[in-house]
């Protein structure tokens, strides 16, 4: 991801509220808590759509592929917010593929790595408990279970009762969609504005549907979490969604200087704090009146005034916002590992039970210390070192 010192913090802040939702608080202020939390997954796909197409500027000048003539644009501006250069948005059919196949090989290495860790944890607990080995697979690998992985992500290919969230949708459902732009590229950028009103319209009215009318799709219940919370009406415009604010952002720097590219932010700055204020409490709002969901109105609104946040060269400091860089991905990826390792040995006795709400504290800790303690050891030495170079 090009450096923009904002969003790392926001990153590193929401990969700790995922904690929450797999391990929540008790009581009212964990239904507060929850329903805020919802916007995180929406805007870590907003994220990746951001700085898909994006490449660091090195001159302000119109690049063209050698190969085939494709043209891409630079912007003319020098520094971007949180003193990083600007970024320039690939455009034509074999840039945008280029760059979506070096994301699509990065996101297939890490899901593997990940995908590989937790199925050596469900197969020992499974043959902790006197499972075999093809009892375990036959329970995990079957035609039901490929049918509801392939279509919405989820299902025993991706968890089982050895740990019972199924997060990792999230991986797969990203190299889906990285999938499809790299085979739809020629017309990605006359689609996505529609696919994104399209989906995200599709999205809100099946939640809708949950409350009012819940009707069964492929004779399963709207209400099953997976059928509004997959590749299609999630990953699918909310990646989009960055890929469009992405080129709005690339546009703005290719019109405007500098100075006014920074006073037109600077004049967002309030409205987009609003904006991300009403949308956690819109959240808290829907949340006590139609219920739990997967993607909350107000989740929409908190990540589109984050992502215009991020844009208002907000200072940051020099030291947590570089422990967001690396330590975010491994928290989402690993905390229901450390959830689901806590259970088996509360469940047996090794560790004494715990109230509640001490859960997600305790969860966090461990990730904390595990993900952030080095990542942030090493930044406040560079900090130092840079300090002492003075």
């Amino acid at each position: 991801m090009n450096k923009n010192r904002f969003l790392y913090l926001v990153k590193l802040i929401a990969s700790l509220m995922v904690i929450t939702l797999h391990a929540p608080f008790g009581g009212w202020f964990g239904d507060i808590v929850y329903s805020i939390a919802r916007f995180t997954v929406p805007f870590f796909f907003v994220v990746s759509g951001r700085f898909l197409l994006t490449r660091r500027k090195r001159s302000a000048q119109v690049v063209k592929d050698e190969a085939v003539g494709d043209r891409i644009s630079v912007s003319i501006n020098g520094a971007a917010p949180g003193g990083e250069s600007r970024i320039r948005t690939v455009k034509g059919t074999a840039p945008v593929r280029k760059e979506t196949l070096r994301a699509l090989k990065k996101i297939c290495r890490v899901t593997g790595i990940v995908y590989l860790v937790y199925l050596i944890y469900s197969l020992f607990f499974y043959l902790s408990g006197g499972m075999s080995i093809s009892e375990w697979f036959t329970m995990k690998f079957n035609a039901c279970e490929a049918s509801i992985f392939f279509l919405f992500n989820s299902g025993r290919f991706i968890y089982d009762g050895s740990f019972v969230f199924d997060h990792m949708w999230y991986l797969f459902a990203t190299i889906y969609v990285y999938a499809l732009i790299f085979i739809f590229a020629p017309v990605l950028r006359k689609w996505y504005r529609a696919l994104v009103v399209m989906l995200m319209g599709l999205l809100f009215f099946g939640e809708v549907l949950q409350s009012v009318y819940p009707i069964r799709p492929f004779d399963i219940s709207i209400n099953t979490w997976y059928i509004l919370r997959n590749w299609l009406l999630v990953g699918m415009p909310f990646i989009l969604l960055g890929i469009l604010f992405s080129d709005h952002c690339e546009k703005l720097c290719s019109e405007l200087s500098d100075d006014e590219y920074a006073y037109k932010f600077s004049r967002l700055k309030l409205p987009a704090i609003l904006m991300t204020l009403f949308g956690a409490a819109e959240s808290v709002f829907e949340q006590f009146t139609v219920g739990d969901k997967f993607v909350h109105l107000g989740s929409l609104l908190i990540v589109i005034g984050i992502m215009i946040l991020s844009e208002c060269d907000i200072p940051v400091g020099n030291v947590l916002w570089k422990v967001g860089e690396s330590a975010p991905n491994n928290i989402y990826f690993y905390h229901v590992l450390v959830i689901a390792i806590l259970d088996f040995l509360s469940q047996r006795g090794v560790i004494p039970e715990y109230p509640m709400w001490m859960k997600p504290l305790i969860v966090m800790a461990i990730c904390i210390c595990l993900f952030v303690t080095a990542p942030l050891v090493k930044a406040v030495r560079e900090k130092r070192s840079m300090a002492a170079g003075k």
